[in-house]
């Protein structure tokens, strides 16, 4: 298990080079880990690739902004002044992007939905894409191609995708290279900045779903070069269902299809209709935006999502990425290594660094679903699959209880 710690840091890089500097200073200020002070759930909770629990400071957080409409701040202008922009540059320097890159949206699968309609995915511009990008997203693609636009889908092979088939798959019809950078199901890690110089290089632009990566493992999508990314809040970034970060690269906004407008699309807006306005059309006069929440930020989004996400990004901003990947990263060796002992096929590739392992078995749901209820333990099971998610408040000792109530061959 030292190994396989040190291994991880070997491929993060140096931990403390991703904290804060105050926190680097002063290593006291440091959460400890595991953080279970912070969590009052009950029973032994291995399922945060699911749901991530809400900490203390992030039901503080949505607590607080529930008062504040209600009572103190209630003449508040909310429209205009909200969470939002603080919540922005908090996820942006999370992945290291500007804050102008980012678009407010209601989910990962919206966002995706945004960038498929933006880029004019049809008859002479495809997708590629594999069978570990998110099921919906599929479904997404496989209804555009029974209109008529390419796809191709990539088969695993030895539990990967491997970057040579991405790149055999992508022709002169391919608009976009769509993947999960950390499946779901199996936690296969596409190598991200790898990904993007072959589809960049082949004319293709790369749309990444970060859900299973973003404040799991490090991650700067400069450095990576992606075109398009997009995260729910409610995994690894510890908040609540309803709001996403949309990131588009900044010069690749110039070449997307204006397909939705709302009242944030627009600035500068003047009102020609009513007493003493200055002259002009009817409708009023304006300027688009041209960046990414003009693109595609257009209506009210959820501000006690923003507002609890200001508070999580807080606490994973504090602890630190690449603390959080090494405190898990001997939880998923243990079982890494226990497991296939018991008849459990490693489904996700040891090299990884996520948040997810994932093992084959036989009838898993039938015949681990009441074992692991008795014991008040959660994970995530498939007919033939199990999924283990462990985070911040986790420890060996919860990992031991979950051995102890599954089959031992």
């Amino acid at each position: 298990m030292d190994l396989s710690r040190r291994a991880l840091m070997g491929s993060l890089g140096v931990a403390s080079a991703a904290l804060p500097l105050a926190a680097r200073a002063m290593p006291s200020m440091l959460t400890a880990l595991p953080d279970k002070s912070t969590y009052d759930f009950h029973g032994t909770y291995l399922n945060s690739a699911y749901a991530h629990p809400l900490g203390r400071m992030v039901r503080k957080a949505g607590n607080d902004f529930l008062m504040s409409r209600a009572d103190s701040d209630v003449t508040r202008a909310w429209p205009r002044d909200n969470p939002r922009n603080a919540a922005v540059a908090k996820f942006a320097a999370l992945i290291n992007a500007s804050p102008d890159d980012i678009a407010v949206v209601p989910s990962t699968m919206e966002g995706e939905n945004h960038v498929a309609a933006a880029l004019g995915l049809g008859e002479h511009a495809g997708v590629v894409t594999d069978v570990y990008h998110y099921d919906a997203s599929l479904i997404l693609y496989g209804e555009r191609h029974k209109a008529g636009m390419p796809l191709t889908v990539l088969t695993s092979k030895n539990n990967r995708i491997e970057l040579a088939d991405v790149e055999r798959a992508i022709t002169p019809n391919t608009k976009l290279v769509a993947v999960s950078h950390v499946g779901s199901d199996t936690g296969f890690q596409h190598d991200l900045k790898a990904l993007c110089d072959v589809a960049h290089r082949k004319g293709a632009y790369v749309y990444a779903d970060i859900v299973q990566s973003a404040g799991a493992i490090p991650l700067d999508v400069k450095a990576a070069g992606v075109d398009f990314a997009c995260c729910g809040a409610y995994k690894w970034l510890m908040a609540d269902f309803g709001v996403a970060f949309l990131y588009v690269r900044p010069d690749r906004v110039a070449e997307l299809k204006r397909t939705a407008v709302g009242w944030r699309s627009a600035t500068d807006t003047q009102s020609h209709a009513y007493p003493f306005d200055p002259p002009g059309p009817p409708e009023g006069s304006w300027k688009m935006r041209d960046t990414a929440a003009g693109k595609f930020e257009v209506s009210t989004p959820s501000w006690i999502g923003l507002s609890m996400l200001i508070a999580s990004i807080d606490y994973i901003s504090q602890i630190g990425v690449a603390r959080i990947a090494a405190h898990r990263a001997p939880l998923i060796a243990r079982l890494r290594e226990e497991l296939p002992k018991r008849g459990f096929a490693p489904m996700t590739p040891p090299e990884t660094q996520g948040p997810i392992v994932t093992f084959a078995y036989r009838d898993a749901q039938k015949r681990l679903e009441p074992l692991l209820k008795a014991a008040n333990i959660k994970v995530t099971l498939g007919s033939n699959r199990m999924r283990v998610s462990p985070s911040v408040y986790n420890d060996m000792g919860d990992i031991e209880k979950l051995l102890q109530v599954l089959p031992k061959a």
